[in-house]
């Protein structure tokens, strides 16, 4: 059988700060562990939860993330004032994670909890809150509707090049999602969330993008008011690999074609990969150096057909050397053009 294994060097070429923000983030780890002991979360529902704290100013760019590797992860953050954000899976599988433009000043409560009941073990909470880039802010109404009868608004956006945030937020008791196309004609998605949604976009062209606000449901969704916040922070590239799933490819047992592509990652830094595809359903295997290697899978990122997995700093260190990522479809005998993009 002829190998298709491809290898790409050096990961440390790559020129990426991976924070949206436009100087370093303060960084603050808590690690714990939920027990039947814990407090209740969502009475009735057979969950408990762990509460933390963070000091937050208007204007930071924030990103909590959860992990475990034990239960299905859920988190919740809350502003001062009682917005709610949640997140159950985020492209990392299984754990979760929230990025959002602080909008609010004081003390923001975070809950690590499980998605499901009888969900302990350990984990780890990671929260970082630093200075966001250039920003602007707009508004608008969800004053049209799709043939599926969904509300829903559209605008063009001219940004620059580097990290972007697209933020949409509202005060109405309704679930919303974003949907952009980057000047590459790439797409980005948000899964629907109460209160605001946002895309998290790394290492994109400078540009004009398409934004659509599509509302999904609770009071006041038709004709909502809306505000789409954009932050851009400077610089920023990725390596970007084009390829495509043959039937001349390896093959899994159960009938799935495969490349497998070497990297070299030399230094411990943040790491995320994103894999998507035109004509199949992607699936990505992400498989880390070191003594105790890491081995990380995604079928569908952010409710879409793309696969995305992170990896972070202090994930990446004691495990530098060549990694192996297996690109793949969700599907036996499924074909077609792919791209992956490794960004740090």
């Amino acid at each position: 059988m002829a190998s298709n294994t491809r290898r790409l060097l050096p990961l440390a070429l790559l020129a990426l700060a991976t924070l949206l923000p436009g100087e370093s983030a303060a960084q603050e780890v808590r690690e714990g562990i939920l027990t039947e002991a814990d407090a209740a979360f969502e009475e009735g529902e057979g969950r408990v939860a762990d509460a933390y704290t963070f000091e937050v100013r208007v204007g930071e760019f924030v990103t909590a993330s959860l992990r475990s590797g034990e239960f299905d992860t859920f988190l919740r953050v809350t502003s001062p004032s009682g917005v709610v954000r949640d997140n159950d899976d985020s492209g990392a599988g299984t754990d979760s994670q929230l990025s959002f433009l602080a909008d609010e000043a004081g003390t923001w409560t975070v809950h690590a909890s499980s998605y499901g009941a009888e969900g302990y073990g350990a984990y780890v909470l990671t929260w970082s809150a630093s200075a966001a880039g250039e920003s602007s802010s707009r508004t608008g109404r969800l004053s049209r509707a799709t043939p599926k009868g969904q509300p829903y608004d559209s605008v063009m956006v001219d940004l620059d090049g580097g990290n972007v945030l697209l933020q949409v937020s509202h005060g109405a008791d309704a679930f919303i999602g974003v949907s952009a196309m980057d000047p590459e004609g790439r797409r980005w998605d948000s899964p629907f969330e109460s209160g605001s949604a946002a895309i998290n976009a790394r290492a994109v062209p400078s540009g004009g993008w398409t934004v659509w606000i599509v509302g999904n449901e609770g009071s006041g969704v038709d004709n909502l008011e809306y505000t789409l916040t954009t932050v851009v922070s400077d610089g920023g590239s990725a390596d970007v690999i084009d390829g495509s799933l043959d039937s001349g490819d390896t093959q899994l047992p159960l009938g799935e074609y495969a490349d497998r592509i070497e990297i070299d990652v030399d230094d411990a830094v943040d790491l995320h990969f994103e894999l998507s595809s035109e004509t199949f359903d992607t699936y990505l295997v992400v498989e880390t150096a070191g003594r105790a290697p890491l081995v990380r899978r995604n079928d569908d990122a952010d409710e879409g057909f793309g696969s995305a997995l992170s990896f972070t700093a202090d994930e990446v260190e004691g495990r530098t050397g060549t990694w192996v990522v297996w690109v793949t479809s969700f599907s036996r005998g499924e074909t077609g053009d792919y791209v992956l993009r490794v960004v740090r």
